[in-house]
This record gives C-alpha cells, structure tokens and sequence, in this order.
C-alpha cells in the first residue's frame, strides 16, 4: 500500500501551475504597456538597470518579452515585467543628449592646457553636435591626479554607441596628451610607517 495525500499533490501542482502562469500572464500584461505606451521602440539605444546594467539596442519587443543587442554584440531577452520594474535609459528617442567624460592628469600638468585639449579634440568628432556649447572644466583633486570633465552634445542616432564614442575620444585624447607631455598618472597609494621596523616588516611580507 502507498500512503500518500492526493490533495496535497493536487494543490502543490495547481500552484505550480498558477505561479507559471501568473508569470505569463504578468509578462503579456507589460507588453501591452510597452507597446501601448511606445516610451521606446525598435531600434532605440537603452540602459537597463534590472539584476546588472545592460546597454544596447532593441532588436525586438514581443508580447512577453524584448530582446536588446549589447556592445558586446550579445542577445539578451528580458522579460517585459522586469522592464516596467527597473530604470531604463533612452538614449535615442531625444534629438541630442548630453554625455559627461572625465580624464586624468597629472598635477604637474598645465591646467588651461589640459582644459584646451579635450575641448578642442572631443569637438573634433563629427558626432559632436553644438560645439559651442561643450563645456570642459577641471572637477576635483584626487589621490595620484587631477580629474577633468567635458560635458558634449551628441547625435544619439548617429549609428555609434555612446560607450564607442568615449573610446574614441580617450584614444585621441591620449595622443594629444602624450604630444603636449601630459602625464596619465597610475593610481597609487603611499604608505607611511611610524618605524623602520614596520617598513620593513611589511616589505619582507610583501616579498614572499
């Protein structure tokens, strides 16, 4: 004889059942926002901050679901109740939308110099729109280097992905930098010991 309760295998099946439906269903409800809505469409260049930042295009936008392709060129479907649950960021439905890039340099480095290069090569780009109004200025002190920000206005349409158009412009900047004999510093952190003993306490750790 097997001794077991039917209604307990029934009801554990029946909300199996109803949890994977209820998903279903939450999904199907959201895509008719999505659609209905129209807050972005397909090809639109977003930032989904669901269980990790996802940044690319959308490639499709179903019932249930939206697939995006990110800069690495991966498909990624979320599931259209986590998009009407998380931030997103647009980035191609505004004709223009600001970008903020920082840079290092060194302390030594001439500080109106510095502000003259990034201004004049992120305005060298032909994505950079409204040149007039790049702003570049010098934003903090840090351990190792001086910080630098340039705020420009970009095309979000123009085909390139705002994460390319910062490693376009750190590539050229880093050209300028290095003709002009302007220092990235590594980040580094100084150690000060109250004895030589402890100086060389930790260096003797250090060098196993």
């Amino acid at each position: 004889m097997v001794w077991f309760n039917v209604g307990l295998i029934v009801g554990g099946i029946s909300f199996g059942v109803w949890l994977a439906f209820k998903e279903i269903l939450g999904n199907m409800v959201a895509g008719i926002m999505i659609l209905y809505t129209k807050e972005f469409k397909l090809g639109d260049i977003v930032e989904i901050n669901a269980d990790q930042v996802y940044f690319g295009r959308i490639e499709e936008i179903t019932i249930r679901y939206t697939i995006i392709r990110t800069i690495e060129l991966r498909q990624v479907v979320i599931p259209n109740t986590t998009l009407i649950s998380v931030p997103i960021k647009t980035f191609s439905s505004e004709p223009l939308i600001k970008l903020m890039i920082p840079f290092r340099a060194h302390y030594d480095s001439d500080i109106n110099l510095v502000l003259e290069l990034i201004k004049n090569t992120v305005n060298s780009f032909d994505f950079v729109k409204e040149k007039d109004n790049t702003k570049t200025f010098l934003s903090d002190y840090l351990d190792s280097s001086i910080e630098f920000k340039a705020f420009i206005s970009i095309d979000p349409n123009c085909g390139i992905l705002p994460e390319m158009i910062k490693g376009y412009i750190y590539e050229k900047i880093n050209d300028e930098f290095a003709k002009n004999n302007i220092n990235i510093p590594y980040n580094m952190t100084t150690l000060t010991f109250e004895t030589p003993e402890d100086k060389t306490f930790v260096e003797k750790k250090i060098s196993v």
